[in-house]
């Protein structure tokens, strides 16, 4: 009995990231998704970059749960491929009650590789994942800040952070969070004495943010008094004096920075 395969119409290229030796891609195939590397002598440098000319010249992806497919050609330049059923590297850090299958949510807008925006229960909210497995330990370092932050806060105690609404999952391993998304403005040095009191209350929780940069603060001027909140927690420390010490006498500076380094991405200046 010959064995089912995904219908090339139905395969999507979710990611991709592509060096001097191999092409490595997260593929969305029916309703799985897979990863496929291929060595850059296999295809054009065309179709290594362009999902729309490379999906077509893909071997027929077996409709079955496996994870990696590895792309070749044989010595006499037919095509051929090597499949791999083994687990692939995931959260293991898993602290909210909710989890969300990445491919139910609704793509809005990308801000960068494994950022979006998307439609959670209709409403706006921002999506954080590990495209590849190499980048897992960010994920699981982000997620980890956002359990120390629940742990720490207390009934009545400021909200310093984005709200965490689950773990997003793929093929059922945690690949990433779902975030509240955020509106308002990033600050400047005019906001210096809320920013510091926003990162002292950080500090209370036992860490450091390790990257105070102004994008970094996200000011809400529609509240009394304006409600200041954290973002990108992917540098945060466990708490050591000299390092609060540091990133509190910096934090004017950083404020007054008018380049653009660091900006966020997860937010956007309120019009």
């Amino acid at each position: 009995m010959e064995s089912r395969t995904v219908p090339k119409s139905e395969i999507e290229v979710l990611s991709q990231e592509i060096n001097e030796d191999f092409g490595f891609y997260r593929i969305r195939a029916g309703q799985r998704v897979h990863y496929v590397t291929i060595a850059t002598d296999v295809f054009d440098e065309d179709a290594m970059c362009r999902p729309h000319l490379l999906i077509p010249q893909l071997p027929d992806f077996p409709d079955k749960n496996w994870t990696i497919m590895e792309v070749s050609r044989k010595s006499d330049g037919s095509l051929t491929f090597d499949l791999s059923f083994e687990a692939l590297p995931a959260v293991k850090t898993i602290w909210h009650p909710k989890t969300i299958d990445v491919l139910s949510l609704e793509k809005v807008k990308r801000h960068r590789s494994g950022v979006h925006e998307v439609l959670f229960s209709g409403l706006p909210a921002i999506c954080k994942t590990a495209c590849f497995g190499w980048q897992i330990p960010r994920i699981e370092h982000e997620t980890y800040t956002y359990s120390v932050i629940e742990e720490y806060r207390e009934p009545g105690d400021p909200v310093i952070a984005p709200a965490f609404l689950g773990h997003v999952t793929e093929n059922g391993r945690v690949i990433g969070m779902l975030l509240e998304k955020l509106e308002g403005d990033f600050a400047s040095m005019d906001d210096l004495p809320v920013c510091r009191e926003a990162l002292e209350n950080f500090h209370h929780m036992n860490m450091v943010h390790g990257d105070v940069n102004r994008y970094n603060f996200i000011l809400d001027r529609s509240k009394e008094p304006v409600q200041v909140r954290l973002v990108d927690f992917e540098y945060a420390e466990p708490y050591e004096e000299s390092k609060a010490l540091e990133e509190l006498r910096s934090l004017s500076s950083e404020l007054a920075e008018t380049t653009g380094r660091g900006g966020s991405v997860v937010v956007v200046d309120s019009v």
